[in-house]
């Protein structure tokens, strides 16, 4: 489990604080690193081992053509049958980095929370 002696992940603060606004989103702290889940649904995480880019659960299409158009920030990511990103955060606006961290969260999220979220 990460200690509090272990360096924060890149944008941490700004990628919790906006994950835990997002509808039926819990944090999950363990050995493995930091997660995001809807119920037992990942959407985001760092992992110790990810090279300090955390991975987003995109849809593919947008996930290959991100790793396409821009290299220096996205790279695919394969575990098993899904594919994955690896996302640089640290090269990324504000902005940017919510309308991703949203898009994984609704790639993943039931459509009642959805639904909960567009209604707030």
């Amino acid at each position: 489990m990460p200690s509090a002696r272990d360096p924060k992940p890149p944008k941490y603060a700004f990628m919790k604080k906006v994950a835990l606004a997002l509808p039926g989103t819990a944090e999950i702290i363990d050995r493995h690193g930091h997660w995001f889940n809807i119920g037992k649904k990942t959407f985001a995480l760092y992992g110790m081992h990810s090279d300090g880019k955390w991975i987003l659960r995109l849809p593919k299409e947008q996930v290959r053509m991100l790793s396409e158009a821009d290299p220096d920030v996205f790279a695919p990511m394969i575990a098993g049958a899904l594919l994955w990103a690896y996302v640089d955060v640290t090269k990324l606006d504000a902005d940017e980095l919510r309308g991703y961290l949203t898009a994984a969260w609704r790639h993943l999220a039931p459509k009642k929370l959805q639904a909960q979220l567009d209604a707030e």
